[in-house]
């Protein structure tokens, strides 16, 4: 099964502090973007559920050795049944679907800020080579029953300081995952940006970043 690629942080680091410098790119190409849609990257850990094509379906964390919470393994079983999702994937036919999220809430990384139990946010899906499209994910998301890392909007101008990262996310800068989902409440990790249309490097790799607030 496919691991998650690296999303790349915006900016290069320094190497004695790890703070990021905002006049360095990580990447050239995230200058030549004038439109970036961004979501809230939400503090759990990365969970793919993958579907073959004889209808089997399998959990695993970012890489197949990962340790996944019991509880979480069995929300993971209950939501994602091979009748659930093949009756959102009929036409896959020989294709494998790959459904990349994060698993978060009560004993995951930052915890209750978000919720009491565990729960799964979807955030990519890949069939066979094709990776689906924002309003195509919130489709699928939508017809299994669950939900999405948020969507924050979309940008024109890249954020270079801790208030323009709390500018982006709104809510004085808190998790909007944990408003919707009741938990106790606290700061967003940071976000998540992505082109669309989708574009690539010269490698092949999705133009993607990341930024946190600990990043400053």
């Amino acid at each position: 099964m496919l691991e998650y690629p690296k999303i790349e942080t915006l900016y290069n680091r320094d190497e004695k502090t790890h703070r990021v410098i905002p006049e360095q790119l990580r990447l050239a190409e995230f200058g030549n973007i004038r439109r970036w849609q961004i979501t809230e990257k939400v503090d759990g850990t990365n969970i793919r559920i993958g579907l073959s094509p004889d209808g089997n379906v399998s959990f695993n964390g970012r890489t197949d050795n990962a340790q996944m919470p019991a509880p979480l393994v069995n929300y993971l079983q209950i939501t994602f049944t091979a009748e659930k999702l093949g009756a959102v994937f009929p036409a896959a036919n020989q294709d494998e679907v790959l459904l990349f999220g994060e698993g978060y809430g009560a004993k995951i990384q930052k915890g209750g800020i978000y919720r009491r139990d565990m729960a799964f946010r979807l955030f990519d899906v890949l069939v066979g080579p094709w990776w689906l499209e924002p309003d195509d994910i919130a489709d699928v998301a939508a017809k299994l029953n669950i939900l999405t890392v948020p969507f924050l909007g979309e940008i024109d101008t890249l954020p270079r300081t801790r208030d323009d990262l709390k500018t982006l996310l709104g809510n004085d800068g808190n998790s909007t995952v944990s408003i919707q989902d009741q938990g106790s409440g606290g700061r967003a990790e940071g976000i998540v940006a992505r082109t669309v249309p989708l574009l690539l490097t010269r490698r092949g790799q999705r133009l993607l970043w990341k930024l946190k607030f600990r990043d400053f």
